[in-house]
């Protein structure tokens, strides 16, 4: 597992897209239909912060928006499609 610039652990690339353990806590949050607010709370986090993983996932996939990340995560086998709430496939982040 390697670090990304802020010291975070990241995986490896899984479907074009490497999470970090936050990343994949908020993308678990989002594909449960938690709000930013809620996973802020939850994940102590500014809500900037969790807005800012999400652009940054969205980005990466070329999504325009949470939906559509959500939905292309579950297409790309990022997120399991066989547990609620949704979880991050076990090989995306360690």
């Amino acid at each position: 597992m390697d670090n990304d610039q802020n010291g975070c652990e990241v995986s490896q690339p899984v479907g074009g897209l490497v999470l970090s353990s936050v990343q994949a806590r908020i993308l678990e949050g989002v594909a449960a239909g938690s709000s930013s607010g809620r996973l802020s709370r939850e994940l102590h986090l500014s809500s900037k912060t969790i807005d800012y993983h999400v652009r940054v996932m969205s980005d990466k996939l070329q999504t325009p928006n949470r939906v559509s990340l959500v939905s292309r995560a579950f297409v790309l086998q990022i997120l399991r499609t066989d547990s609620w709430p949704p979880r991050i496939a076990s090989e995306t982040v360690d």
